[in-house]
């Protein structure tokens, strides 16, 4: 007796991953996007919120011992980034919408608030 060969349709060969189409990563939710700076904010860092000629803030100052303690826990501290992310913070702060963008005009009104 011949031995039967049982065949199994082959399925379709995969196209290669180089023609499939490469997907573009949604940026992170601005929680994301906020815990990423925290876990960066060890060792300097840059204000890069609004800066005022009655506070030691001013715009892109560098503070080696990260986030002074007089603005921890304030709208300031949100606005304290790593070098690093400098770059990056400019650019979100000119976006509109954007969690740095929120933080500097709240900074702005809060100070503003403050003055009157």
């Amino acid at each position: 007796m011949e031995d039967e060969k049982k065949t199994v349709p082959e399925e379709p060969a995969e196209a290669p991953k180089d023609a499939e189409k490469a997907e573009i990563a949604p940026s992170p939710a601005p929680a994301e996007q906020e815990e990423l700076v925290k876990k960066e904010a060890e060792g300097p860092l840059i204000y890069v919120g609004p800066g005022f000629k009655d506070s030691q803030l001013s715009t892109y100052g560098i503070f080696a011992d990260g986030v002074p303690q007089k603005y921890k826990g304030t709208i300031y501290e949100k606005l304290f980034v790593p070098p690093a992310k400098l770059n990056e913070a400019r650019e979100l702060i000119k976006k509109k919408g954007s969690y740095l963008r929120v933080f500097f005009e709240q900074a702005k009104a809060e100070h503003d608030a403050k003055s009157k």
